[in-house]
């Protein structure tokens, strides 16, 4: 018997013409253009609501506070009561979160999501620093004043006067911050618990001091 070799059956491999290619490369240039900046802004957004709630954790952590303290936070309590008055004049800010550790639970909440030049820190004795906070206090914030300041994103414009690690902020002046965490944006909390995001051109209407009076800041 005689057996016939079989060829193997012939293949075509056709390739992308130049137009094809060309078409192919524009259509992935467009949906790149068309959904690149869906995400930044979905990741800008995402940041931004976890600054607010770690912020509104801070402004309850507060309130926690001085109901076992005679309705004053920390700032207003002498440090042999377990508040911080004493450590005002110096302008570091850590002191007043650590005594409120139990209240705040973790330290985690001190850094905003997008503050991306800072770290957390691992606990509130040896590791809690000015360095690993990204929240400003003000030192004469009211306990349940809903208009009044009590803390904000660390990257303000304003700087202390000379010879003070405070910021002086009256009537007179307003808020404003770099485009370091939030790009020209940024978040203020009140005694009464509630967190708002502000624009530089929008914190100055929103903000309301009432004459004569001092907001002294503490900003790591």
């Amino acid at each position: 018997m005689s057996s016939l070799a079989q060829s193997p059956k012939a293949t075509t491999t056709r390739a992308f013409t130049v137009t094809e290619l060309l078409i192919t490369i524009a259509c992935i240039a467009l949906l790149t253009a068309i959904f690149l900046p869906a995400l930044a802004k979905s990741k800008a957004r995402s940041s931004r609501l976890g600054c607010t709630n770690c912020m509104k954790q801070i402004g309850l952590a507060f309130c926690s506070w001085s109901l076992d303290n005679s309705d004053r936070f920390p700032m207003q309590a002498s440090v042999t009561n377990g508040g911080t008055m004493e450590i005002i004049s110096s302008g570091v800010v850590y002191p007043h979160f650590r005594v409120m550790s139990n209240e705040l639970s973790t330290p985690r909440i001190l850094l905003c999501p997008n503050d991306a030049k800072r770290s957390w820190a691992s606990n509130f004795t040896d590791d809690l620093t000015d360095k690993k906070l990204s929240y400003f206090i003000n030192m004469d914030a009211r306990n349940a004043d809903a208009s009044s300041l009590l803390c904000g994103d660390r990257n303000i414009t304003n700087r202390a006067s000379a010879g003070s690690r405070l910021v002086a902020l009256t009537k007179a002046d307003a808020l404003a911050w770099t485009k370091e965490i939030h790009s020209e944006m940024g978040h203020l909390g009140f005694g009464g618990g509630s967190v708002y995001a502000f624009s530089n051109t929008s914190v100055g209407g929103a903000l309301k001091i009432a004459d004569g009076a001092t907001n002294r800041l503490a900003v790591p």
